[in-house]
């Protein structure tokens, strides 16, 4: 029987991969699903939407989304590691600025790159709603010297025996009644599967048979991230 020998040339070539397969120090390749460029490339060049909501029957601007930090909630049961490792797949997400609990979750405060637009940063919080990890996002706004963050609750009154009607227009909208905070009123809360965040739940209740008030239950923080702006980069509003 004839021995058939491995050429010594691929047989060097061989050694030498597996010897650089083996290579403790390895950094491991970070999977960007989405950056910048692709924000930018996606986003378009149309304006961008303008937020409202009714405050005692009174509608309050709250204008453009803020450009440099959003909110999300990640799915439950995820560690801290694995919830880093969500943020780091995403370019255009500059890292994590704390966190703040609403009644029914821990939301993180995202900090975004700088230079992106009110668009680039709308089409942003899609790509985030579309991570299976993370189970809500929303915007903050500027306010003032502060900012107002889109928790993942609205505070709902209604009227004397309209339970069952906010049951039923919060199972419209894919929210769901926690429960009663005094009275009639009562806290509704959303995810990503819902119709849209605690912002557009309450401008959907508003007017409805057995609904007096509804608003988000607001985020307040007076810690506003500012663009980098050592090489001339800005937080472009438009």
């Amino acid at each position: 029987m004839r021995r058939k020998s491995l050429p010594i040339l691929a047989f060097l070539t061989v050694i030498m991969v597996l010897a650089s397969c083996r290579h403790d120090g390895a950094s491991p390749i970070r999977n960007i699903k989405a950056g910048p460029t692709l924000l930018r490339a996606q986003a378009g060049n149309g304006s961008c939407d303008n937020y409202t909501y009714f405050y005692n029957n009174e509608e309050r601007n709250l204008g453009n989304v803020f450009t440099k930090q959003v909110l999300v909630a990640f799915a439950s049961g995820m560690s801290a590691e694995q919830e880093a490792e969500v943020v780091a797949a995403y370019g255009f997400v500059k890292g994590q600025r704390g966190q703040i609990g609403s009644n029914s979750a821990l939301l993180h405060n995202l900090e975004l790159v700088d230079g992106l637009n009110c668009r680039q940063v709308e089409k942003a919080m899609e790509f985030l709603a579309q991570d299976p990890a993370v189970a809500y996002v929303a915007p903050y706004f500027m306010n003032g010297d502060g900012l107002l963050g889109i928790s993942n609750e609205a505070i709902v009154t209604i009227e004397a025996g309209a339970e069952d009607a906010l049951t039923a227009l919060a199972a419209e909208y894919g929210a769901e009644v926690l429960m009663p905070l005094s009275g009639h009123t009562y806290l509704v809360r959303v995810d990503k599967h819902a119709s849209g965040n605690a912002l557009e739940l309450a401008n959907f209740l508003k007017g409805k048979a057995g609904i007096t008030h509804a608003e988000p239950d607001f985020i307040v923080s007076a810690d506003v991230p500012v663009a980098d702006r050592r090489n001339g980069v800005g937080n472009r509003l438009n």
